[in-house]
């Protein structure tokens, strides 16, 4: 099994079996632990929330804009990819997008 807390509560366990001690204080200290950790990693969840939803918008709305955009006017954004420039503006503005979605990513990502 690949869980951290699971990971924790047999380290525990196995320093008490050297060191000796109460057993059953230590598994309610490593069960309250546990809740705690989860508690935290649900309230940080909520707490990114909005982060994690911008980062979304900010990954697709530009390419859906775009398609949208060529959808009702081609001719409109067509003038767009006629020449080099603006099909350099449009892998610019692209890897702008997905930057920012990275960078957001990783601002909302929280180790506990």
């Amino acid at each position: 099994m690949n869980s951290t807390d699971l990971g924790w509560a047999v380290m525990a366990i196995r320093i008490q079996r050297e060191v000796g001690g109460n057993l059953a204080e230590l598994l309610d200290t490593v069960a309250d632990t546990m809740q705690q950790r989860e508690r935290l990693r649900r309230e940080i969840k909520a707490l990114t929330a909005e982060g994690r939803f911008s980062g979304i918008v900010l990954g697709i709305f530009p390419f859906a804009f775009g398609g949208l955009l060529y959808m009702v006017a081609p001719d409109y954004i067509g003038k767009l990819f006629a020449d080099f420039t603006g099909k350099a503006l449009v892998v610019v503005a692209a890897v702008m997008a997905l930057a920012g979605f990275a960078w957001l990513r990783k601002i909302v990502t929280i180790e506990v």
